[in-house]
């Protein structure tokens, strides 16, 4: 299948981190398109739905300085907030929010819907197109739900 739309940046998966760059490039005044294998898992947190914590809160922290996307939509759809390590030193407490991750999944689609510049395809990137150097584009297996009957 051939796409005849420009883009400036093409992100490949609508993951946390596929999310906050296709966001960034366009809220930048990029064209960007944004793929996914499947529009119902953009934002899909599969177990533990939660952010922050003593591991990866200082890049949650970070992400909302660039003014990032996650942090917010952590704020609108979280569950319960905590510090963790309250009773020990700052340098260990941790601000982590359990989220309710359908609610997260459904409102980092929205943000993604509503970006200006900002369009999100589903099918799987089989490759890259190289000429000269240059991408000049992906190459798409496109990817359908069926249902079966039981």
């Amino acid at each position: 299948m051939r796409l005849t739309k420009a883009y400036d940046v093409i992100v490949v998966g609508a993951g946390h981190a596929g999310i906050e760059a296709a966001l960034a490039a366009a809220r930048m005044g990029m064209r960007t398109a944004c793929f996914t294998t499947n529009l119902d898992n953009i934002a899909m947190m599969n177990c533990n739905p939660s952010i922050g914590g003593p591991a990866k809160g200082h890049l949650v922290k970070e992400i909302d300085a660039l003014g990032g996307q996650m942090g917010l939509t952590a704020d609108q759809t979280f569950l319960q907030m905590r510090l963790l390590n309250s009773g020990k030193g700052p340098a260990v407490q941790a601000l982590r929010a359990q989220i309710d991750k359908r609610a997260y999944a459904w409102q980092m689609r929205l943000a993604m819907e509503r970006t200006p510049l900002l369009d999100i395809k589903q099918g799987m990137v089989e490759d890259i197109l190289v000429e000269d150097g240059r991408v000049r584009g992906v190459a798409l297996r496109l990817v359908w739900s069926t249902k079966r009957r039981l």
